[in-house]
């Protein structure tokens, strides 16, 4: 199986590549994959759901990024791997900051 390096790409790629952009939903990622779409990349979502709290259903996220030009969108589900590698990070006390007195692990 032969392995492509990601690339950091300095100006759009030809018409027709196909790029992966990590898609929250928001306002900066809808624009993204809608500016991505009509220069003629055929764009491939992808949403993390993490268990946030903020969001009543994740599933609802990648649908918004069809109806924005992608040609597909993926929801993945990455709560294991988020509970076994952050509470790791939280024992070590690694990977935080902290805001108005409180630990915010980034």
């Amino acid at each position: 199986m032969r392995m492509r390096m990601s690339r950091i790409h300095r100006s759009l790629p030809p018409k027709g590549s196909r790029i992966g952009i990590a898609y929250s939903g928001g306002l900066d990622t809808r624009c993204a994959v809608a500016w991505f779409a009509r220069n003629g990349l055929d764009v491939h979502a992808y949403t993390a759901n993490l268990a946030q709290p903020d969001e009543s259903d994740p599933a609802d996220i990648p649908p918004t990024a069809m109806s924005h030009g992608a040609k597909a969108a993926h929801l993945i589900d990455c709560r294991d791997a988020l509970v076994r590698e952050g509470l790791i990070a939280i024992q070590c006390g690694a990977f935080h900051l902290h805001i108005a007195g409180r630990k915010y692990y980034n």
